[in-house]
C-alpha cells in the first residue's frame, strides 16, 4: 500500500500537533484529568493545623544550640514525635527510626529538624538517653500545653509522628507503628520539589 506525499505530511503533522492539543485542553481544563489517589504515604491533615512554636521551651543541645524554637524550626520541615513517658521499647524504636530517617536525608539534613516533645514529668535519664541516641534531636517541652492542644486536633492516636511544613502547619501524620520508610519517602518527595 502506497501513501501519497500529501497523506504522509498530514500524518506527520498530526503526530506532532495532537500531543500539543491534548496538553492545551488539559491545561485549560477542557479535559479534566487528575489521578484518583494521592501519592503520599502519611495521612494528610485537612485543613492543616497551625502550630505556634513561640511557647515551646527548647532544651540544651541539638543541632541549633542557643536558638528559640521559632528560630530553630523556622523555614524547616519538622518531624515531631511526642515522647510518651516512660519511653519503653516501642518508643525507643520510633526514636531510632527517626534518627535513621534524618541520616538518610543526606545533604538535605539541614532542611529537616527532628523534634521530640517531652512531657512535663521528669522521666529520669530520658533526656540523656535521647541525646545519646542522636545528638541532633531537638528536645522541647510544652509548658503551656498549646502544642499538645494543636496536636490533638490533628491526632491519629497515641504514638503518632507529625510532619510540619516550613510555615508551621501540621500537614501529615503517621500512626504508631507505621513503616518509617513511608515518612522517608514523603520527605524525599517534598524536599525535591
Amino acid at each position: 500500500m502506497k501513501i501519497s506525499p500529501r497523506a504522509s505530511l498530514v500524518i506527520i503533522a498530526a503526530i506532532f500537533l495532537l500531543p500539543l492539543l491534548l496538553a492545551w485542553f488539559m491545561y485549560t481544563g477542557t479535559i479534566d484529568y487528575r489521578p484518583a489517589a494521592t501519592r503520599n504515604f502519611g495521612q494528610l491533615v485537612e485543613p492543616p493545623v497551625p502550630l505556634n512554636w513561640t511557647d515551646a521551651l527548647m532544651l540544651a543541645g541539638g543541632d541549633s544550640p542557643g536558638l528559640t524554637a521559632d528560630e530553630a524550626f523556622s523555614d524547616r520541615w519538622v518531624v515531631l514525635y511526642p515522647v510518651p513517658g516512660p519511653c519503653l521499647d516501642d518508643c525507643l524504636q520510633a526514636v531510632t527510626d527517626l534518627r535513621q530517617i534524618h541520616r538518610a536525608a543526606g545533604r538535605q539534613q539541614a532542611r529537616i529538624r527532628i523534634a521530640l516533645l517531652l512531657g512535663e514529668d521528669g522521666y529520669g535519664n530520658l533526656e540523656s538517653t535521647l541525646r545519646d541516641t542522636y545528638s541532633k534531636f531537638q528536645l522541647i517541652r510544652d509548658p503551656d500545653g498549646k502544642l499538645a492542644s494543636a496536636l490533638e486536633r490533628a491526632s491519629v492516636g497515641p504514638g503518632a509522628v507529625y510532619l510540619i511544613d516550613p510555615l508551621g502547619n501540621i500537614m501529615m501524620t503517621y500512626v504508631e507503628g507505621a513503616d518509617p520508610n513511608n515518612l522517608k519517602r514523603d520527605l524525599k518527595r517534598l524536599l525535591t520539589q
